[in-house]
């Protein structure tokens, strides 16, 4: 799939791996909040019309909530695979910039 022939363009490929799987993520969120609104409406008007039949809507809006729940975790963590956190000291010391002092401890 990605071709590369040094360090640099397997650094790119990562990199272009990692944004399509965010941008993945953020439109299947989208697509799964989109489809649970709509079922949530539908739900309304199919338990009004046709009674116990309204509870078809209502798990696939149920599932399609959770599915959008999963697409925001893994984006999440996709996110925090491309760009860590910086590293911070403990809650006594705080941030530790300063080479000498990650000698002493």
């Amino acid at each position: 799939m990605f071709t590369s022939y040094g360090t640099n363009g397997l650094t790119l490929a990562f990199s272009a791996a990692l944004l399509y799987y965010i941008n993945m993520y953020k439109i299947l969120r989208i697509v799964f909040c989109s489809i649970a609104v709509a079922c949530a409406a539908v739900t309304i008007l199919v338990f009004a019309l046709c009674g116990i039949w309204g509870l078809l809507p209502l798990g696939l809006g149920i599932v399609s909530a959770v599915l959008m729940l999963l697409c925001k975790g893994w984006q999440e963590k996709q996110e925090l695979k491309a760009t860590p956190p910086p590293a911070e000291g403990d809650f006594i010391t705080g941030k530790v910039s300063n080479p000498e002092l990650k000698s002493e401890e």
